[in-house]
């Protein structure tokens, strides 16, 4: 099935990248200036050398084996082509294509996998390290709950708008959607937020104010990347809203990014419940992760 795009004349490029640029410029300098009071404790995080220290280890290694064995076994290496209904720039056609090898790492689900599985393998080691008796340095600390938090906003914006944008969009475009619910999407769309989830109520792990622009950062890097990606031969958008053309694409974009602030927003306010009020930041974290994921490909689910 190949849909047509007609953008009545419409360019509205410069407006929409101008935005992500000035976006992309913004949320790295407000993360550098307030880096200062992003102060993670390694006792909270990492444990304090005992059981502690080992259990959240062995979860984090875990985790972190899983995404880069999806990423490489299930995804770059495996012969099967993934089957992506996407908007071809030049002649604005949707149609499916069949991407193979390094090409099936260019999806958001994707970079929000290899974000988690650096997050867990980063921390997962800090993690081993502090059980062995080793000594961790502040900015390796750092950089561990940073991509963290922008794993997690990522993580939550992938889950909704796979379930609530994507998936109903396939359904009245009349497209098949098992392809979306094979071992390797399962990974990218349900467990990657609720292991996220996991260690964010149990492992210690949180998510400080300076952080809520990280997931802009990098949603704003995706997005150029995107961009570039479409403008070389026989180039294409994975995702047809970040055509950044159309009449309506700046005020998309607009949208994209408020989910970008509400996700870590969410995530911060989590961190701020789970010390003295667990029992509510639990709930409505289960909540959100209930309401996010989907693992089957039934059009009667809601």
């Amino acid at each position: 099935m190949v849909r047509k795009i007609d953008l009545d004349g419409h360019d509205r490029s410069h407006i929409s990248l101008s935005l992500v640029f000035l976006v992309l410029l913004g949320s790295t300098l407000f993360y550098v200036l307030n880096i200062q009071y992003n102060s993670p404790s390694l006792q909270d995080i990492h444990g304090n050398g005992g059981m502690e220290s080992w259990l959240k280890s062995t979860f984090r290694l875990c985790s972190a084996y899983l995404a880069f064995h999806t990423v490489l076994f299930w995804m770059v290496f495996n012969p099967e082509p993934a089957t992506m209904v996407v908007l071809f720039r030049k002649e604005l056609e949707v149609r499916e294509h069949d991407a193979i090898g390094i090409e099936k790492i260019g999806t958001f689900s994707s970079w929000t996998l290899i974000v988690f599985g650096s997050s867990m393998l980063l921390n997962g080691t800090l993690s081993l390290s502090v059980a062995l008796g080793y000594e961790i340095p502040n900015s390796l600390l750092l950089i561990g709950v940073s991509l963290f938090a922008a794993g997690f906003g990522a993580a939550c914006i992938t889950s909704v708008v796979v379930r609530h944008l994507i998936i109903p969009m396939k359904i009245r475009n009349g497209h098949e959607l098992h392809h979306l619910f094979k071992p390797h999407e399962q990974v990218m769309h349900n467990l990657v937020l609720i292991l996220f989830s996991l260690d964010l109520l149990y492992g210690g792990t949180w998510i400080s104010w300076p952080s809520l622009s990280l997931t802009l950062i990098l949603g704003s890097l995706y997005v150029a990347f995107a961009e570039l990606s479409s403008r070389r031969d026989h180039g294409y958008y994975v995702y047809e809203f970040l055509d950044p053309r159309p009449k309506l694409s700046p005020f998309i974009f607009f949208g994209l990014m408020i989910a970008c602030i509400a996700s870590l927003f969410f995530g911060y306010l989590i961190t701020t419940l789970k010390e003295e009020r667990s029992l509510i930041a639990s709930s409505l974290l289960l909540l959100f992760v209930i309401l996010s994921v989907r693992f089957n490909a039934s059009v009667n689910e809601n």
